[in-house]
């Protein structure tokens, strides 16, 4: 039997590989329940070029126990902010 195969998006940036969160489709993400709350993740990860799938690291954060639930609520400047702080 043939195994299903997902292609997840890339896109390259100042010569990094990006791909999107899995959660981008939960309906074909092995981790779904690690989603945010309205179920659809718009995360950029930096990979390798033969990454396959990859999991955002807010996604992952939900997946510990005890962790906050974070949203896709933060653009990149107030998240430079947060880290400075």
């Amino acid at each position: 039997m043939a195994k299903n195969t997902v292609t997840w998006k890339t896109k390259e940036k100042d010569g990094k590989t990006l791909m999107i969160c899995q959660n981008s489709n939960p309906e074909l993400s092995k981790y779904p329940e690690w989603g945010p709350k309205n179920g659809i993740c718009e995360e950029w990860s930096e990979t390798g070029p033969e990454t396959t799938a990859s999991t955002c690291w807010k996604c992952a954060a939900r997946s510990v126990s005890g962790m906050v639930n974070f949203g896709s609520s933060y653009n990149e400047n107030e998240f430079d902010e947060i880290n400075e702080n």
